[in-house]
Formats: C-alpha cells, sequence, structure tokens
C-alpha cells in the first residue's frame, strides 16, 4: 500500500521546486489549499531531494480521502473508465429497464447478471484506486 504525502511546491525566480522522481514512481495526486500530496510507493526511497522543499508523511482521514478523490484526475480517470466500462455493455436506457423489471418481479436473472458486472467494474476500479491511495 502506498504512502500519501505531501509538500509545498516552491518557486523562486528561475526554478519551481518539485519531487524529485528519477524513477517515475510517484503519482502527483492533486494540490489542495497550496499542498501537493502524492502517492509514493512502499519501496520507494525519497532520496536527493530539494533542500527548498519539505516532505511529510500524512494521516489520511476520511475528509482528506474524499478531497483527494474529487481533486485527483487519476481518480477521476479510473472513475471514467468504470463508467465507460459499464456503458460499453448498458446504456443508461437499459440499466433503467433493468432496474425497473427486478422492482416489478420481471427477469430478476438479468438484473443478477446485470449488478454482477457492474460490481465487478466497481471492484476493478477500487482495486486500482487502492494502489494510489
Amino acid at each position: 500500500m502506498p504512502q500519501i504525502m505531501k509538500y509545498r511546491k516552491i518557486t523562486d525566480k528561475y526554478t519551481t521546486y518539485t519531487v524529485n522522481d528519477e524513477e517515475n514512481r510517484i503519482t502527483e495526486l492533486c494540490t489542495i489549499n497550496g499542498d501537493t500530496y502524492i502517492s509514493v510507493p512502499d519501496d520507494f526511497i525519497l532520496a536527493n531531494q530539494s533542500q527548498k522543499i519539505k516532505i511529510v508523511p500524512v494521516t489520511m482521514t476520511d475528509d482528506l480521502k474524499k478531497q483527494i478523490e474529487e481533486k485527483s484526475s487519476h481518480i477521476q480517470l479510473i472513475n471514467q473508465r468504470v463508467r465507460g466500462k459499464i456503458r460499453d455493455k448498458y446504456a443508461i436506457e437499459d440499466e433503467i429497464k433493468i432496474i425497473r423489471n427486478k422492482i416489478n418481479g420481471v427477469k430478476v436473472d438479468e438484473y443478477a447478471a446485470y449488478h454482477q458486472y457492474v460490481e465487478d467494474c466497481i471492484q476493478e476500479g477500487n482495486l486500482q484506486k487502492a494502489k494510489l491511495l
């Protein structure tokens, strides 16, 4: 499970100082109130960082997690892909019809297959998010 850390980017006349990630293993999640949140793999060592920035670990609260999920383009992309995968198989009109049939006790097997597919898509997205958060 990755560590979530934060820092403030520092900009002087010539340079913006950010996290040094020569191996491209750190994911910048988002910026909230000037703090840039990053996802760092457990086995990654933050060596050779600029003295100008201070990287600190974050205690993940439900509120912070919600804010990151709302602002992170990576999380939004995962959510978009989950919706797209569901939409590839079921149009919204089809979903409404399947749910209406379920409520009326008709074609319950069709609903079970639909529900399982949607849950599988959501679970796949949650696994991808867990790699970041």
